[in-house]
């Protein structure tokens, strides 16, 4: 990993040098998602005693989950035990965007998924990942968006990116995404992803890309 190239597409507040400190997994973040997978398989998945006015009828033909859109920028990685999340794009910000994208499409066919105006504003807004590093601005960012799922079923479609800085020793990023909440009636369901993982997590950049690899639980 090019951390020197890295963090000058990063605003940086005081010009430190980031520092080489790692964020460990948070145990109680942690709990919360099993709580909740706990929960949502007992209960289903299931969104359709909430209504659909708003969001647009079921799509026919989708694709599987875990197969990537025609022109996506992200793929799936073989691994023994799990499986590799591979997003790229021009800058880390876009990279991290398509990443979103690639969890969120193992879980349920992106191409079901519409853009519900209200679900996207009532659980789609300032997802906060923060680190002490890179790789765990990384962990933290995905494992907030797939805390925000298990509490919401909510998955989205679209992803940007308003903030992505350091200060001192805090790297922070703000996102936000646009979808709907997964309804097992009209979404196909893939494969559950229970936690992000350091294993495996890489970095590369070059003066025009920028590929992240992170090893999911699954």
């Amino acid at each position: 990993m090019k951390d020197e190239k890295l963090t000058s597409t990063i605003k940086d507040k005081d010009g430190g040098d980031g520092g080489d400190i790692r964020r460990e997994p948070s145990t109680e973040l942690q709990q919360q998602i099993a709580n909740s997978i706990s929960q949502r398989n007992r209960q289903g998945a299931s969104t359709s005693n909430q209504t659909q006015n708003d969001t647009t009828t079921c799509h026919i033909n989708t694709l599987e989950p875990g197969t990537p859109p025609i022109g996506a920028s992200f793929e799936y990685l073989d691994h023994p035990a799990d499986i590799i999340l591979h997003a790229w794009g021009t800058n880390i910000s876009n990279s991290l965007s398509n990443l979103t994208l690639c969890m969120f499409g193992y879980i349920t066919s992106l191409d079901s998924i519409s853009i519900n105006k209200r679900h996207s504003i009532e659980h789609g807004l300032n997802i906060v990942g923060e680190g002490h590093d890179l790789h765990s601005l990384i962990y933290s960012y995905l494992d907030e968006w797939l805390f925000n799922f298990h509490d919401t079923g909510f998955i989205p479609k679209q992803v940007e990116i308003s903030e992505l800085q350091r200060s001192g020793t805090t790297w922070r990023i703000v996102s936000s995404g646009k979808g709907e909440v997964m309804d097992i009636n009209r979404h196909p369901q893939g494969t559950e992803v229970k936690a992000i993982t350091y294993s495996g997590m890489k970095v590369e950049e070059t003066e025009s890309r920028c590929d992240i690899y992170v090893v999911v639980d699954i």
